[in-house]
């Protein structure tokens, strides 16, 4: 590391840094991005979206573009500085404030590189991810129009859940979350009873001293999800006049025009 020389500067602080800085600076590597491994995966991408698949595999593609900008931001912040060193070097003889310049110019663009590093690793991460996801659920490829058909499912599943949460915090629902059951067609009472019921089992698991993960948990949610999806076609028929309210077509002529371009690039014509 590469220090500037003040008129006062302490000659043996100087010379502790610069002996100390090589590990430290090691081991900053490892936190070169924003969340660990194990955070982006555990938490990034079920937050919001629970344990949907689906909901993963998009929340990763979000995750991943975000990355992807980050990188074209830094290749550019990175390209403007290296000019800027360029000029600097050339110049048979700096200015104490130059030389400080080109000092600090290198680090921000050593700086810039290992974030730049981090959000490789994202990317390597959530794609690492994404391939789990897809073969753990035996999904070999997925549309928008899967990814709408497992919505409803999704809402039902998360009001139960955040019920369950009401009701082991504070002892009752919340009306957000009543509203939000209501909004997909789920009985406010009859969810109330069910989660009720559930609590009411867990506890007597407790008070026998049996242990078990969130997967309980888990379990039961999606036995709720698949109890009371059709409650959201019941719904979307009382309000528009149909069971479904996804427009089929949309998605086929997306998908139609996706097919004929990649069909294109395959034969080697341009877009």
């Amino acid at each position: 590391m590469e220090l500037i020389h003040f008129q006062k500067q302490n000659k043996a602080l100087v010379e502790r840094v610069k002996k100390a800085l090589p590990a430290i600076d090691a081991h900053t590597r490892f936190f070169d991005r924003k969340n660990s491994q194990t955070t982006l995966q555990l938490m990034t991408l079920t937050m919001l979206g629970g344990q949907s698949p689906l909901r993963m595999l998009r929340q990763v593609a979000a995750e991943v573009e975000k990355r992807k900008n980050a990188l074209y931001e830094a290749q550019h912040k990175v390209a403007k500085k290296q000019e800027e060193i360029d000029v600097l070097e050339e110049k048979e003889k700096l200015t104490s404030a130059e030389r400080a310049e080109l000092i600090k110019l290198k680090h921000d663009v050593s700086q810039i590189n290992n974030k730049a590093n981090g959000s490789l690793k994202d990317i390597a991460i959530l794609a690492d991810a994404y391939d789990n996801i897809m073969s753990k659920n035996n999904i070999e490829d997925w549309t928008e129009e899967d990814f709408e058909n497992e919505e409803k499912g999704h809402h039902v599943r998360r009001g139960f859940e955040m019920l369950y949460r009401n009701l082991v915090e504070v002892g009752r629902a919340k009306e957000a979350t009543l509203e939000y059951m209501q909004q997909y067609g789920v009985h406010a009472q009859l969810a109330i009873a069910e989660v009720t019921g559930y609590i009411t089992l867990v506890n007597g698991l407790v008070k026998k001293l049996e242990t078990f993960d969130a997967s309980h948990l888990e379990n039961f949610l999606d036995k709720m999800r698949d109890k009371y999806v059709h409650n959201a076609d019941i719904v979307s028929s009382r309000l528009f006049g149909r069971d479904g309210i996804i427009n089929k077509s949309y998605m086929e002529k997306m998908d139609k025009r996706n097919k004929d371009e990649a069909a294109k690039k395959s034969n080697g014509r341009d877009i």
